[in-house]
Order: structure tokens, then sequence, then C-alpha cells
């Protein structure tokens, strides 16, 4: 943070300037707009449109409000849009004109996010050549993306007995069955309910996972059942509930159960992490009442801060629901996809790696498939040193998890599973689905003994040969790799 002024990066002005365009209705630039709040360390990245006033303010403009911040606490980065990069990919397509170019533009759109586009593009590759094996395959996806699952009496009865509780309800949607409790009033913002916005979220991740394997030439299996979902509207309920199930539960803000095939979640805006802003958030809006009364000195600030507060809230909690729902939403696609059957494949780490590695970062609100997400490479590199710890055998054969003890540990076992993931889904996907699928096929619940930790890395060393080499190459692809917001820092 800069005191007393405001930094705007805007190193990449120029090319928002020379693209001049971001598609019908979208803008060329986007703005990048790192929020401290005043008193604490906490930074927020917000992205949008920002406006410096005269009289030391930013304004920010949010899909859920304008907020309104003082210059001291912001920093600006200015960007080309989301819509103008996508416009330079469809540019290079469309002089490509065929078949290939249309499927890397849609993986393209699949990467960041822009899942409308993604399926303009293979429409494209439909045009070109509808001949094309890779061609119909997607389009048979698509037909099942777009089509209903049917559901059946029995899964609503079974997923009530699971809960044993009251007054829950039930929603649906094209691949998944909600039982909830949150309420059925409409958001005036996303003109929804709590359910249905779940839904549409959870849809967006199933349609970005089968689409993301798809493309890279590994068709999944699709349900045929609607998947099974609960949605807690407050943190304390949830917790009741999973008491029930097991105490190291408490903890979580939401898991998936491969014995019983649900998701559970909560409403991350009832998060107890969250309780402390919402009390100062109150107070301030019980203060900004009574300036507004009285029209003391400083007035402006005092309610211009508390507005802020209250919409910095609502934006912190619901990116954090999209990245808790996209992790625990592909444990259950995982499974169900038989990618890593429920009753065979045990391997937490990729397992977690995998999650991680799908999961859209919270500062983000979607960020697509694979970003990388600060905490997790955080997490990685504060371990990456110990080599004890941090290496290819250690990891792979669940070490990394069966010895972590502390919550600490897990974290850092949690980073260098998506670290590694990461890495073989990038650089070495057709060995990562070689050993997905053998580890599949081990037996029902397969004790984890040493003798399969020395089976399992045999069998990894067999699929990807020197993993001497691997991990040279891992280490040099984690040392490359970057946040959004650091790629942009370079290039000012």
């Amino acid at each position: 943070m800069v005191t007393g002024s405001v930094r705007i990066w805007v190193g990449v002005g120029t090319l928002c300037a020379l693209i001049n365009w971001g598609g019908a209705g979208h803008p060329a630039c986007a703005d990048i707009v790192v929020y401290t709040l005043p008193g604490t360390n906490l930074r927020i990245p917000l992205e949008g449109k920002a406006t410096v006033n005269t009289g030391g303010t930013v304004s920010y403009r949010h899909k859920r409000g304008t907020l309104h911040f003082s210059t001291r606490d912001v920093q600006i980065i200015k960007t080309p849009s989301k819509y103008a990069r996508y416009n330079i990919q469809a540019q290079k397509a469309r002089s490509g004109g065929d078949v290939d170019s249309m499927l890397e533009l849609s993986k393209w759109c699949i990467s960041n996010g822009m899942l409308k586009e993604a399926d303009a593009a293979l429409s494209s590759a439909w045009k070109a050549d509808s001949s094309d094996k890779r061609v119909q395959t997607l389009g048979m996806l698509t037909k099942y993306r777009r089509g209903t699952v049917p559901s059946t009496p029995s899964a609503e009865q079974e997923m009530a007995k699971f809960l044993n509780m009251k007054g829950m309800k039930v929603a649906r949607s094209r691949h998944y069955i909600l039982m909830h409790d949150t309420s059925d009033e409409i958001n005036p913002i996303t003109r929804k309910t709590a359910a249905q916005h779940r839904l549409d979220l959870l849809e967006k991740v199933y349609d970005s996972f089968y689409m993301k394997f798809a493309l890279d030439g590994y068709p999944l299996a699709i349900p045929r059942q609607p998947m099974r979902v609960v949605l807690f509207d407050e943190q304390a309920n949830y917790l009741v509930f999973v008491a029930r199930l097991s105490p190291e539960l408490k903890n979580t803000a939401g898991f998936y159960s491969p014995k019983d095939n649900i998701a559970i979640f909560y409403r991350q805006k009832s998060d107890e992490a969250l309780e402390g802003l919402q009390q100062l958030s109150q107070s301030l809006k019980t203060l900004r009442d009574q300036v507004k009364r009285t029209r003391v000195a400083g007035a402006g600030e005092i309610i211009r801060f508390a507005k802020t507060l209250e919409l910095l809230i609502d934006i912190v909690g619901e990116n954090q629901e999209i990245e808790v729902v996209t992790h625990e939403a592909t444990h259950q696609l995982a499974a169900n996809s038989k990618l890593m059957p429920r009753a065979t494949f045990n391997m937490r780490w990729a397992h977690e790696g995998l999650a991680s590695y799908f999961e859209s970062p919270k500062d983000a609100s979607w960020a697509g498939i694979g970003a990388v997400n600060e905490q997790r490479l955080m997490w990685y590199r504060l371990l990456a040193a110990d080599t004890e710890h941090s290496n290819i055998k250690f990891i792979v054969t669940d070490r990394i998890f069966d010895y972590a003890q502390s919550n600490g540990a897990q974290l850092a076992a949690y980073g260098q599973s998506w670290a590694l993931t990461h890495f073989l889904m990038d650089q070495h996907m057709p060995e990562l689905m070689k050993f997905y699928r053998l580890m599949g096929k081990q037996p029902e619940d397969q004790a984890r003994t040493e003798q399969w930790r020395e089976d399992t890395y045999a069998s990894f060393q067999e699929i990807f040969g020197n993993t001497q080499t691997l991990e040279a190459q891992w280490r040099a692809y984690m040392r490359s790799l970057k946040t959004d917001t650091a790629k942009l820092r370079e290039q000012l």
C-alpha cells in the first residue's frame, strides 16, 4: 500500500488503447483494485472499473454496487479486459478457420471461465468439419450437458434420511438435486434465490470439468442420476450436522462424502471468519445513521466507509463460496465420472491436488480452470526448500498427508499436491491420466501399508519415467509459475 497517494499501475494501458474494443457490450480494459482495509493487513483484490476522483477518493463499480475508497487505501492495476483478450484469441482462431484452431479457442475459453464463448467455438468447429471424431464426441457431450438427468423419489428420501433434519427443502437443476434450508427470497442483485444461485454455480463447475477433459482428449463417464448436494443457510446448522458425522469436520467450510456420495456446504456469508467484519459493519451502520441525523464533521467519510464495508463483506463471502464449491464439487465430479472411483481410488494427494487445480481462488469471482492460487502457491513455497518432505515420492505415496499432524502441515500438504498436479496437468497430461486409471483399479478398502506405498511409487515411476528428471522439471515449472497479478506487475 502507498500512503498518501493512490498507486495506479498503467504499464499495460498502451495495450488497452491499441485494442480499443472488448466485444459487443464489453469494455476493452478492466481495473484490478487492491483495497487494504484501514487498520488491518486485509488486502482484497477486486476486478471492475475504477475512477480516481478529485478530493482524494476512488469510485469502483461492481455488479453488487459502487464502492468508494480513499486513495490512501487502494492500488489500481490497468489491464486489458477478459473480453478484449478473448477477441485476440478469437481473431487468431478465425484466421486459422479449421477444427484445430476452434478447439484451441474453446480450450482457452474454458481455462478463462468463459463457458458461453467455449460453446460458440465448438459450434464453429462443427461447422468447419462435422465428421471430425473429436468434434462428434464434444457434440455428444454438449447434448448431455444441456439435458436434464431424471430424478427419482428415492433420491429425495435417501437424502432426507441422511440429513435427518426438519425444514429442509428441495431444488433441482439439470444435473443436481439440492436439499437446503435457505430463504426463497429473490436476491435483488443475482435475481435468484440462494438455492438457484448455488445450483447455477454447480452447473458451471460441471460444464467446465467435463469440457476440460474432453477438449484434452479424455472424455469422462456421465452420471445417469442427479448428483446430491446439501446447502445450509447458517454455519451453526452445518456444525450441528457435521458433529454427528465426525468431530474433524468442524473446521471445514464444506466437504464431499464418498461413502454417501453427497457434497455438503454452508453459505460462507455466515462464516465465523467474517463475523468480526460483520460486527464492525453493523456498528458503522449504526454510526452512519447517527451522523446522518446530527451532520457531524467527517460524516461523509463515515457513511462512505460503512457502505463500502457492507458491500465488501458481500463480495468476499461470495468469492469464498466460489472457492469452496469449485473445490468440493470437483471431488464429487471426479468420483461420479469414474476418473477417481469413490470405492477404489483412495490417494488423497491426487484427490486434493485435482480439486485444488479446479478451484477458483477466492480473490477472483470466477477465474476459470488452473488459475494460480496465491495461497496454494505460498504454502508450496514454504515447504519447497525442505526436500525431505517436498519431493515427488513423499507426495505420491501420500506420506505428505498421512504424516501431517498440524493445521499448517495440512495446508502445506495441499500446497504441494496442488503444485505437483498443476505441473502434471500442464506438462504430462497423458501420463497423469494413465496413472489415475491404474490407481482406480485397486481393490476396495486397499490397506495403506508400506508395501502399498512402495508399489504405488513403482507404478508412478513406470508411467512417468525417471523421477529425478521429473523432479527437476517440476521445480523449474514452479519457479516460473506466477499469479495473474504478479504477471501484470512485471509488465509495468
